[in-house]
């Protein structure tokens, strides 16, 4: 979907790892549909907006699976003006299992009751305004409804094999009723209203949790989820590194776009990986020397002035492949002599200097 983060980070792909995107396929076979109509992209429009609204209206909608065999187990519609999904006859199909509905217009989630098998149900970018009517798809393991207007996380307490639950880009302000999914694994809430981690503490399986673009200011409730992998925050109102010390199995940290003045808080995440501190108002690199596991490290657009504390605080870090330091003022003050005086002091592991790969050849390594 993923996506954004960089909703789930500006240098991974946050992300997002749900974006599928279908374009211009049409295949019936009996355990697979997949259908997408044009868009008309690049059509002239001489109508005013009212007018084409009316029309769209007045279109008489067409069931793309209405010769489908009953037994179809994959549908997707993408990109076709939907609005009512009772105009897909979807009760037919009773074992389908992965239904995808991308890009249309629909503002209501009907029932779906005779659709039980269903595991996967995807409503990425419609108009939905409320979660309804999904409590008796108890097999439903991945849950999309990215990009909609959803202002409340409600009526899904039942899906309790959920795994993967995708609510990006909508209007929640607050975590709630989560209580249930013990098996979910992976949570994104990006681009949303929230401004308080609270609702996590019975995910205890959780290994992805993606926060990026809401306005959180403080990291907080997060030690319960022991098996948590990856945590992106950035793009939030944070000044503070803290309430970390439970995630022991922690191997991503994405926090740029903050405002942290410091890096700290990090004593019992030793398996950290990838560490981005990017854009923030850190002016002392510190308290990393001990994390040997670490393979990435972004803190471009900080204060960083002083050499000496990078080269001390690398010579540990072994494992190293990926630093970015550009746009702070030891690089802004010293551009001939920065991406030399990196290379030549940080361990020979290092491949990448911000984006610039280092040659092989190089004299330094």
């Amino acid at each position: 979907m993923e996506n954004i983060n960089n909703l789930s980070n500006s240098n991974n792909s946050q992300e997002v790892e749900n974006n599928n995107n279908i374009n211009n396929v049409e295949n019936i076979d009996n355990n697979n549909a997949i259908v997408e109509v044009a868009n008309g992209e690049g059509a002239e429009v001489s109508e005013p907006e009212e007018e084409v609204a009316e029309a769209e209206e007045e279109e008489v909608f067409e069931n793309p699976f209405e010769d489908y065999p009953p037994e179809t187990e994959v549908l997707e519609l993408l990109h076709s003006r939907l609005t009512n999904m009772n105009l897909l006859n979807l009760q037919r199909f009773k074992n389908l299992q992965l239904l995808t509905l991308r890009q249309n217009l629909i503002t209501y989630i009907e029932s779906l009751s005779e659709n039980l098998e269903l595991e996967e149900l995807d409503l990425y970018d419609n108009r939905i305004e409320s979660i309804q009517n999904l409590n008796q798809l108890t097999n439903l393991t991945s849950l999309d409804l990215s990009f909609n207007k959803i202002r409340k996380i409600e009526n899904i307490e039942k899906l309790t094999q959920l795994t993967d639950l995708y609510l990006i880009s909508n209007k929640i302000n607050k975590i709630q009723n989560l209580e249930t999914f013990v098996n979910l694994t992976n949570l994104e809430l990006g681009a949303n209203r929230i401004r308080r981690i609270e609702g996590l503490d019975e995910l205890v399986n959780l290994e992805k949790l993606w926060f990026g673009k809401n306005k959180i200011e403080k990291l907080e409730n997060l030690s319960s989820l022991k098996k948590l992998k990856i945590l992106s925050i950035q793009s939030n109102r944070i000044k503070k590194i803290e309430g970390l010390d439970g995630l022991e199995k922690l191997e991503e940290f994405y926090i740029s776009h903050n405002a942290i003045e410091k890096i700290e808080g990090l004593e019992n995440n030793l398996n950290l990986r990838t560490l981005d501190v990017g854009n923030n108002q850190i002016s002392v690199l510190e308290n990393i020397s001990h994390l040997t596991q670490l393979e990435e490290f972004w803190a471009n657009n900080n204060k960083f002035t002083k050499f000496e504390e990078i080269f001390e605080q690398f010579k540990t870090l072994t494992n190293i492949d990926t630093v970015y330091f550009e746009h702070n003022p030891l690089q802004k003050e010293q551009p001939a002599q920065y991406r030399n005086k990196i290379q030549l002091n940080l361990p020979s592991s290092l491949q990448q200097i911000d984006a610039n790969l280092i040659k092989k050849n190089s004299p330094f390594h």
